[in-house]
């Protein structure tokens, strides 16, 4: 689908199934930025990019945010009640939100005290892991679910809530995440998804509509748009992160969720379906696709990846929901709804004979997850934070809300494309090169480089990373 200058799209966004998501990673700031969850004891390790380079914020903000209303289900015992609450949105205007929100739930329930503590992602992640090595858990704290929560289930330090919020559940996207054998530890309070950015009209001069819905049918299209004069794909290889998408991605296609958890356990890449990922990239390579420079280039730059996309020098790139608002900027325009092409949003295509489905994706969630020994008030405070209204006011500091009645705060018509997909998804793996630690984060973005250079084998590639995790 696509969005054009004069034309928008106008309808509902469509209510989509709970996404599971496999991974750990998301800034304590105003952007998407990927992050790593540290697990009972030992925890592979912010949702998009490594520190060394940010993505742009989200450029839309919902019109007539409003404050959220009164929590429905006050406190039914009136003794004093402290919540510890942890949390990393940690630059403005997100800090203040957050406390108004704590501010308005406290004045609905005056026997409650909410204690805030704010941290920077980092600090986040080695203090938490300190607490849990003690047993100390808050009461509710940052969560990116998956591999890392699995963890923290299987120590027992922290509490199942299925009970207590399959009835605000329903309405929630990237639940799975928190959820293991029929039962849920948390909730997701923001998503976001990768897909393919679109020019439609170089597609169309090549006879094209949109991305394939198929690995080999995008093979083919590369080749098309080649035979039309056209650079098929932009891509930041010196920036790394960028290219890692492809590899990760094509890992999500062809292990499945399934394969995705088992790596999140073990740490093992040494499997046949990673192999074979690499062993994609290197075809993908071959077909000499990207723009010139391509292993120099970063992300955010005149010659990188937005600023080819910008200039309409190269058809396609597989890139965030931040992506329009960069695409934006490198025109010095003020909003991406004044990009003077044909920008549309397509999936990431099925792999023939991989474990995966169309409908896992690949992107970011952050949500909040009950300590063990947090009183009932954590649990209702936690969905009075996922609720329709407090969505709509803390809707300018997240980029997709994940309680989809609130769907209508998503105006802008490319990041509706992208709200979408997510409502369609079941499946959600986190970004790896932040799924990690630094570490094998760094590896797996190293390895990834040396792939769209040609320079190591798939099965090389996928030894470093298993060694550097300690698979």
């Amino acid at each position: 689908m696509f969005t054009t200058k004069t034309s928008r799209l106008r309808r509902a966004v469509a209510l989509g199934v709970a996404l599971a998501i496999t991974a750990a990673a998301c800034g304590g700031d105003d952007d998407d930025e990927p992050a790593d969850e540290p697990a009972a004891a030992e925890e592979p390790a912010d949702a998009d990019e490594p520190a060394d380079a940010e993505e742009p914020a989200d450029a839309e903000e919902p019109a007539d945010a409003e404050e959220p209303a009164d929590s429905e289900e006050p406190a039914d015992d009136m003794e004093e009640v402290t919540v510890q609450w942890w949390h990393i949105q940690n630059t403005e205007p997100a800090t203040s939100n957050w406390q108004q929100v704590a501010d308005d739930y406290m004045a609905e329930h005056p026997n409650v005290n909410i204690e805030i503590t704010v941290m920077e992602n980092e600090a986040f992640k080695a203090a938490i892991q300190t607490n849990m090595q003690a047993g100390d858990v808050p009461d509710l704290f940052q969560s990116w679910g998956g591999g890392g929560l699995l963890q923290q289930v299987d120590a027992g330090l922290v509490q199942d809530i299925s009970g207590e919020v399959d009835d605000v559940a329903g309405d929630l996207t990237g639940v799975g995440s928190f959820s293991f054998d029929g039962a849920t530890y948390g909730l997701p309070w923001k998503v976001g998804m990768v897909g393919f950015w679109y020019n439609a009209d170089l597609f169309a001069e090549a006879g094209l509509e949109a991305p394939a819905d198929t690995w080999d049918g995008l093979l083919e299209q590369i080749q098309t748009l080649k035979d039309a004069g056209i650079t098929p794909i932009a891509v930041g290889a010196g920036d790394q992160w960028p290219a890692h998408f492809w590899y990760s991605y094509l890992m999500v296609r062809l292990c499945g969720s399934d394969g995705m958890v088992e790596i999140a356990q073990d740490n093992n890449f040494s499997r046949d379906c990673v192999i074979e990922a690499g062993q994609k990239v290197l075809d993908l390579v071959a077909l000499e696709p990207f723009q010139e420079g391509y292993l120099g280039a970063g992300w955010d730059a005149p010659d990188g990846e937005s600023g080819t996309m910008a200039n309409e020098q190269a058809a396609m790139d597989l890139m965030g929901q931040w992506a329009p608002g960069a695409f934006a900027a490198q025109l010095g325009l003020d909003d991406a709804s004044e990009i003077p092409f044909n920008l549309g949003w397509a999936p990431f295509p099925e792999v023939a004979g991989g474990a995966g489905v169309p409908t896992e994706g690949f992107g970011g969630v952050d949500g909040f997850v009950v300590g063990k020994d947090a009183p009932p008030e954590a649990v209702d405070f936690l969905e009075y934070i996922v609720s329709e209204d407090v969505q709509r006011f803390i809707s300018t500091d997240q980029p997709l809300p994940s309680n989809r009645n609130a769907a209508d705060v998503v105006t802008d018509p490319n990041q509706q494309a992208v709200f979408e997909g997510l409502s369609e998804s079941t499946f959600l793996q986190q970004y790896l090169d932040q799924f990690f630690t630094p570490e094998v984060g760094g590896m797996v973005n190293e390895q990834t480089a040396l792939l769209f250079g040609d320079a190591t084998s798939p099965e090389d590639a996928a030894a470093a990373i298993t060694a550097t995790a300690g698979g």
